[in-house]
């Protein structure tokens, strides 16, 4: 019986299956895992450049087609010019680059541009004086009372309480100082 039972015993531990232990593992099937994970690494770090270098490519090339698209409208935007002047300007500037003697000589454009400038800045001074006269005469006209601000204020405040009075049918005395009287309110 003793035979019996050990082939009895072993007959089902044969038909187990079993699995290797993950942990220990060859030494070659590690080299191979790391070999593995290096090139995998490797790779990524490849495409991520690529990834990186694109990615600035479409950053530029957005840029330049909303720069595009901006300046398609702002010429859309800007006033159309006649054809028959675009040719009058044209054929001025080859008439005077055929003609040497009519063509502005480089100390005369210098001389033009600074008499330009001389008379817009006569012209801001003199509008300059003209506001500063106008903002003398409404000083003038709004300075009607006579007295510190204070007292003016004081005289406004007092014309509007005897209107809002004369409109309200509870009356109160404009010459008691509510400053001067007692808080009883609740809080």
């Amino acid at each position: 019986m003793a035979a019996q039972t050990k082939t009895e015993i072993q007959t089902p531990m044969s038909k187990r299956a079993y699995k290797p232990n993950p942990v220990v593992q060859s030494r070659d099937a590690v080299k191979e895992r790391r070999r593995d994970m290096f090139f995998k690494r490797v790779q990524k770090d490849r495409d991520d450049r690529r990834w990186e270098a694109r990615g600035e490519q479409i950053q530029r090339l957005d840029f330049i087609s909303s720069h595009k698209r901006w300046e398609a409208e702002k010429a859309r935007q800007a006033p159309q010019l006649d054809d028959e002047y675009l040719e009058e300007e044209v054929t001025e500037d080859r008439s005077s680059s055929f003609i040497g003697d009519s063509a502005p000589k480089p100390g005369e454009e210098e001389a033009q541009e600074a008499d330009f400038i001389l008379e817009q800045e006569e012209r801001e001074l003199q509008a300059l004086i003209a506001l500063m006269e106008n903002d003398q005469g409404h000083q003038n006209a709004s300075s009607q009372y006579d007295g510190s601000d204070e007292e003016d204020y004081d005289q406004i405040l007092i014309e509007y309480m005897a209107n809002s009075d004369a409109q309200q049918p509870g009356f109160q005395d404009p010459t008691f100082d509510y400053a001067d009287a007692m808080d009883i309110s609740e809080g």
